[in-house]
């Protein structure tokens, strides 16, 4: 196991979130009742049933949105790792692009020989604004 592992597993979460692509978000988490998802101003998602269908819900919305990450920190043992971040957010509307930020704890557990995400929990990042204009049409 190594770090480089962990940050490919954890950027997998953020090429599915990015893609809006389901079935790559079903191939990161781990398909059980112990699962947990926190999405900033969401209650806690408990299994992997619910968590799901909010990832659907987001991803129906299908708003014009990528998300860069930023201050990476990766902690490892020997069947948990975790990686905390910050998420850059960068939509674009009628105004121009826009920047929020929040900071998240991505949990992952060794099953066998493949990483599995067990917990995603972002929230706002304190003492910044939580939105920025970036450029204005």
């Amino acid at each position: 196991m190594s770090e480089e592992n962990i940050i490919e597993v954890n950027q997998k979460f953020y090429d599915a979130f990015n893609k809006n692509d389901i079935e790559l978000m079903i191939g990161v988490w781990l398909k059980g009742s112990t699962s947990q998802c926190i999405h900033p101003g969401w209650d806690v998602l408990n299994g992997f049933e619910p968590i799901m269908i909010s990832w659907q819900k987001i991803f129906l919305a299908a708003q014009d949105l990528e998300i860069k990450l930023s201050h990476l920190k990766v902690t490892t043992s020997e069947d948990l790792a975790w990686v905390t971040c910050q998420e850059n957010l960068f939509s674009i509307s009628s105004s121009g692009v826009q920047l929020s930020k929040v900071h998240s704890t991505n949990l992952f557990q060794k099953i066998n020989v493949e990483w599995k995400m067990i917990l995603h929990h972002a929230s706002p990042v304190s003492g910044l604004p939580s939105v920025e204009k970036i450029s204005e049409n």
